[in-house]
Order: C-alpha cells, then structure tokens, then sequence
C-alpha cells in the first residue's frame, strides 16, 4: 500500500497528468526561464563569455539545481527549445541555444534522452512546478538556402521533418512593420557561404504544414508532461495556426510578438488566438525608465496601453530581459535602478518571468551571444546574495497578496506620477517605485491611496512602518532610491511578514532569511505621513547613473 506520504508527493504528478493547466492554473505562477546548455551541467566554468558552442548543460543537471530555483519561490520552469535541430559549425555558432529546429518531433541529443527530460518534468510535479517548454516551429534551419527538393532531401543528413518545396514559403527579407512580411518571409535568410545560418520559413497556413504539426503535439506534451508552451517567433506564424495548434496541445500558450506595439500584440490574445503573449510594452518602459533615465511618463503610457490593449492582462508574461534581449544589469551599474524593475516585473502584474542569471546580477551581454552566459561562472549558484534574496522576498509577496481579494486577476493602475517616481495601486497594495538611483533622495506626498484616514501601515521590503495623514495621503522619503511595498498593519501580520503575527495565524512560510539583513535598502527607508494630503511632493535631486544600452530588438 502507498504511504499517505508518498500519496501527497506524487498528488502534483498525477493531477497534470489528468488535467492539463490552463492559463488559469498558471496565473498565479512565477516562471525561471534558463538556456538547457548554459544553466548547468557539463563543463559550465569554463565555458567562456560569448562561446557560441554546447557547454553540456542537460536535463539531468536541472534537476539537480532545482532547489536553487525554488528555494526563490519561483513554480515554473521554461526550459530552451528540445527538438533536434541543427548539427555542425555555422559562422555563428552551433545550435546550443536549440533555437535552430531541424525536427521538433525529435529530441536534441546534446540535452540528454527521453527519460532525462521525463525524469525532469517528474523532478517539477513532485514538486508542484509547472515545466514550459519552448517551442521553435516557425522554420527549418540549414546552411543552405535553397529550396529544391535535392536540398531538401540531402540538408541536415536527411533528417528534415518537411522535405517538400510546397511547405515553404518563397526566401524573402521581412519589411518590418508590414504584417505580411513579417509572417511570410525569413526571419533569417541566409547567404550563399555555406556558413550562414538560414531559417526557411515553414508554410504554417497550410494543411500539409499545419496538421503534421497538430497531429504529433498532443502526444508531446502527454509523453514528457508538459505544461505549458513558449511560442518562439509568435509574430511570424499565422494567429489561426497558433490557435488551432495550442487547442491540439490542451495547455497554455505564450506567444513572442516581440516589438514595443502593445495593441498588435495584444490581438494575438483572446477566444480566436492564444492565450498570453509577452509584455514586451513593459519591457521596453522599465528599460527606458530604468535603464535610460526616462521619466516616470513613459512607463505610465506602457501600463495604460497594457490596460486598454489586453483582453486579460492578468496572464501576460512580464520580464525584463531574455535571450535575445541585453540583460538588465548591462543596461545600468546602478542596482537601485535594477531593483526598482524587478518590484515593478513582480507586482505589476501578469506571470513575472526571471531569465537565469538575473538573481547572480549578471551584467555581461548586451547582444547575444554574450547574454547566454553558463551560470556555472557566476558565484557557484550563491543562495545569499542580495537580489537571490530579493526575488524569493517578491515571491512571498505576490503569493500571499495573490489570495487577497482581487489581486491574482488585477493589474495595477497609475495613482500618481512625476518625472522620477510613480506610485501604483493594485488592490491592497500600494507599489512605488523611482529612478531616482542609489545616491537619490527627497519624499513625496502621495494623496488619495486606498488606506484610509489614520492608517497604519508597513512597507514589506523594508519593515518600515508608517501611517497616513487624515486626508488618506502618505509621504515616502527616500535616501538611496529604494522601492517600496505598502500594505496596512493588519495585513502585513496576516501574511506573518516583519516578524508580525495575527492571532490565529501561523508565520508566514518561507522566511528562511533575514528580510531585512545584507539589504542596501532595508534600513534606509524612511516614510512620514503628512499633515495636509495636498499632494506636493520634493523631488530631491538624487544622481542617476548613465544607461549603457537602449531596448534591442531582436537577435537571432
């Protein structure tokens, strides 16, 4: 007979082999997402920056590490993509991103084998975390770009899923902006060397394309357990194939529409499309706002985009950087700056999503492959450093607050905002954020919150306590450009956060750190309340340092 104990380990496993998670079941996830060959295993510390071969990271080597991840707080997973793909030396490199698809109804050998990924994805579910899997089925790479049958034949030792001229599209350049081109012609078109990559763009539109594809997912995703779908190049595949393909797949779906246009991206959403796309509009407001020193505007258009633009903006994926994208910490030295981002990709709302090496603060690559750096280098995945422990803290956060009233299904709106700080509301939290940076000071009268008169409250990131005036304003003072967390006292002690206890309640899970020890920010806030709620503010005249990358866009 099965011990009850090990009925409740394995409870996780057996329910996502029943059900598959929807976009439901992932709201109130937060995902790691890491490159399989540069995250761990193999020869990681001395795969040097901008290699553009495997390391040997594996599937195996995840699971290993799995602990690093959860231990902060994240419930997810977003492996890089499995399927077979190129093999050889290109002027560019091998496919150690996975990235370069050949066959996605095979596995990549340089990952591991078929029982390693299974045995990855029980690893999760013992665990209650979810495994996304990236999926590039946009296009066939090859060094050649030509098109005729012998090719197609003999490219890739044969091992082509679509051998067929018909199930390509014509080689062309994309004009950026005009929507045909950009899901009809190359996203890579290769040159006449030998040696450049060209990735031939897969005729998605069409039954012969469309239902090998449909027919093999949906056995993909049973055989390794899969919960859910990055969709690599969204923008460059029709909406209805994406659709159809996710409904075979049964799971959620994430699509890449990469680009600063909210409202197109947000028409890849919804009944007729996927369900979730990244919040690439977001990004690009944290990286001007916190990386270029743009004012607090700026990201207030982003949000009320996000807000108008989404049919559910409570599922879009928010993130700061990712393979493609320079790393946020190469964007500013300042780790005030990066700090406030991070708040703002957690408690925003939507899934935050955490590219590897960000809790290392990793400030290597602003272009690839600099970006895609073996974590193995860094700090021999440190569980004490500041931002580790800054991020498994905004975990906490968001999971207990998730639980409150209508915080898991909300956004937050703008309250107010001046050229270097914003204040945003979400349910029971108010958030403020600045780019004031580390040596920026002054305070701020915040008016009209949803404390109330005379209420007392605690910022979680610091334990500062507080309380507003009889006008229902707060001030928040700064000395180094730190965020700020506010709830009310009540609720802060019925979360057990800041050593504070409601009667009855436990204390609050998770706290196997000092939230307030080797944290720069922790005992420097200082919040007053003010005797008139007038909504002035002093501004301070903090120093920002000087950004060192714009938004890229993307590098393949």
């Amino acid at each position: 007979m099965v011990s009850l104990g090990k009925l409740l380990t394995l409870l996780p496993l057996l329910a996502s082999a029943v059900q598959a998670a929807t976009k439901d079941d992932w709201r109130s996830r937060s995902i790691y997402q890491l490159i399989t060959d540069r995250f761990a295993g193999g020869d990681q510390e001395h795969c040097t920056l901008g290699a553009r071969h495997y390391c040997g990271g594996n599937w195996r080597a995840i699971i290993d590490k799995l602990d690093y991840i959860q231990g902060m707080g994240f419930d997810a997973v977003w492996i890089s993509p499995t399927a077979a793909g190129y093999e050889g030396y290109s002027k560019y490199g091998a496919n150690y991103h996975g990235y370069w698809t050949v066959d996605p109804t095979q596995l990549n050998s340089h990952f591991g084998t078929a029982d390693d990924l299974k045995a990855l994805s029980s690893a999760l579910h013992s665990r209650g975390m979810y495994l996304m899997v990236d999926i590039a089925i946009n296009a066939i790479a090859s060094t050649n770009y030509r098109l005729d049958q012998a090719v197609l034949d003999n490219e890739n030792n044969g091992r082509n899923l679509f051998k067929d001229p018909s199930n390509y599209h014509e080689r062309c350049n994309i004009q950026w902006g005009d929507h045909h081109s950009e899901e009809y012609c190359w996203l890579v078109s290769g040159g006449g060397d030998g040696l450049d990559i060209a990735l031939k763009d897969l005729a998605t539109e069409t039954p012969a394309v469309a239902n090998v594809l449909k027919n093999w997912v949906k056995g993909y995703v049973q055989e390794y357990g899969i919960d859910g779908f990055r969709l690599d190049a969204s923008k460059h595949m029709s909406k209805q194939f994406q659709h159809d393909f996710c409904q075979e797949a049964g799971i959620f779906c994430v699509g890449e529409v990469a680009g600063d246009n909210t409202a197109y991206a947000a028409t890849y959403q919804g009944n007729d499309g996927i369900d979730s796309v990244f919040g690439f509009g977001m990004l690009y407001g944290a990286a001007a706002v916190f990386g270029n020193g743009k004012t607090m505007g700026t990201l207030k258009y982003y949000i009320e985009q996000a807000a108008s633009s989404y049919s559910d903006p409570s599922v879009i994926a928010s993130f700061l950087d990712n393979q493609d994208l320079p790393r946020f910490n190469s964007r500013t030295n300042d780790k005030s700056l990066v700090y406030n981002a991070i708040v703002s990709n957690f408690l925003y709302g939507g899934i935050p999503t955490v590219y590897y090496g960000l809790e290392q603060d990793i400030s290597d690559g602003p272009n690839d492959p600099e970006n895609r750096e073996a974590l193995g280098r860094y700090n021999n995945y440190a569980t004490n450093g500041d931002t580790y422990k800054r991020i498994t803290q905004l975990n906490q956060i968001r999971n207990f607050l998730n639980k409150k009233g209508n915080f898991l299904k909300s956004v937050a709106t703008v309250l107010k905002n001046q050229d270097n700080d914003i204040a945003l509301q979400r349910e029971d939290a108010l958030i403020v954020l600045t780019n004031r940076g580390s040596s920026g000071s002054g305070s701020w009268s915040i008016a009209g919150t949803k404390f109330g008169n005379n209420a007392d409250v605690v910022d979680l990131l610091s334990c500062t306590k507080s309380k507003t005036d009889g006008s229902a304003s707060l001030t928040v003072s700064w000395t180094n450009g730190q965020p700020f967390v506010f709830v009310t006292s009540p609720i802060a002690a019925e979360g057990g956060f800041c050593g504070a206890s409601a009667p009855g309640k436990r204390h609050f899970a998770g706290h196997s750190f000092d939230i307030t020890g080797n944290n720069d920010f922790a005992h420097s806030a200082s919040v007053n309340s003010v005797v008139a709620g007038n909504g002035s503010s002093s501004t301070g005249t903090g120093k920002r340092s000087r950004s060192r990358n714009t938004v890229a866009g993307k590098l393949h």
